[in-house]
């Protein structure tokens, strides 16, 4: 029963949001909007919304003892991903950007769009699950995406041109806002510094304004990125994509927290977490660095359709 709802709870999210993501698209075929204005709101996300959000959430959500083995289970679970979509690339022979692209989709899913909801609705009454799996998310899902998914794009993109190109994407990366606020974030965290102090609760509130913008967005970049013809080699890489994200990332949690021993709230958590669809940063950051944009919108794409029927499915077949 509770599935059923948190599957239609799924469908809602994703009914909404594809929405957002229609509404751009007409946009650009209206002419209001056009496809080279997907790489200046990527800009924009990637350079000012999203360094908003990491600081507001790492600053506002700190690691305790009791959350790490769960943290550190998805993490290794999005690394394994990462490594395997690569190793999937390479086999099947795609051109570089897809590879980008499928890394980038298979590795670390939605927990802000789709994620967040679910918890809170699964674990309605229990206010240490919804904390845990906000904490979760934020280190174990959220703070990979901001580390990995840039530095893949940036190396997998078309403007790297090899060896030569390392000095300045080093440069670059650990200079990004992104990357800048992630530190920030972590050391804000262990300094807890008291609410009720007016110039740090302004601060706050005005991190938390603007990752309100997250979702939008990213749903207008994605529909001036969107195609009705799938690119070459598309649903090749959609099955493996799929496979990877949302089939063997719930199973490598299940299996490793229990050799771990997690406890059962948290091993529901982190299966929940992990069979969420792709992030829809993913084209964000592919759409930035010249990464295959368009190959990981119908990707990202595809996984947040099928999530209504197999998010229920693998939580019910795994917990």
């Amino acid at each position: 029963m509770l599935m059923s709802k948190v599957g239609l709870y799924v469908a809602e999210t994703v009914i909404a949001f594809t929405l957002l993501v229609l509404a751009a698209y007409w946009m650009k075929k209206r002419g209001v909007l056009k496809q080279e204005d997907s790489a200046l709101f990527a800009r924009l996300l990637t350079q000012a919304v999203l360094p908003a959000t990491i600081l507001y959430q790492l600053w506002t959500h700190p690691m305790s003892s009791e959350s790490f083995t769960p943290v550190l289970v998805m993490f290794l679970s999005g690394t394994a991903a990462l490594a395997i979509s690569w190793l999937a690339g390479v086999l099947l022979k795609f051109d570089r950007e897809s590879t980008g692209a499928l890394m980038i989709v298979s590795s670390f899913g939605s927990s802000a769009l789709i994620g967040y909801p679910i918890i809170q609705y699964a674990f309605e009454n229990n206010t240490w699950a919804l904390a845990e799996g906000i904490v979760i998310s934020e280190l174990g899902v959220g703070l990979p995406i901001f580390i990995f998914c840039p530095a893949v794009a940036m190396y997998f993109g078309g403007t790297f041109r090899g060896t030569e190109d390392l000095k300045k994407l080093a440069k670059e990366y650990f200079t990004s806002p992104i990357l800048i606020a992630v530190v920030l974030g972590l050391a804000g965290a262990q300094l807890r510094i008291p609410d009720g102090m007016p110039l740090v609760d302004t601060l706050r509130e005005a991190l938390k304004m603007a990752q309100g913008a997250t979702v939008v967005v990213s749903a207008i970049i994605l529909g001036l990125q969107l195609s009705v013809q799938p690119p070459r080699g598309f649903w090749a890489l959609i099955v493996v994509s799929i496979l990877v994200q949302m089939l063997f990332q719930p199973w490598m949690c299940n299996t490793v927290s229990s050799f771990l021993q997690v406890g059962a709230e948290n091993r529901q958590i982190l299966v929940l977490i992990s069979t969420m669809p792709a992030a829809i940063l993913g084209p964000v950051f592919a759409s930035r660095y010249n990464c295959a944009a368009k190959t990981a919108t119908m990707l990202t794409f595809t996984h947040i359709v099928v999530s209504p029927v197999l998010v229920p499915v693998v939580f019910s077949f795994l917990v």
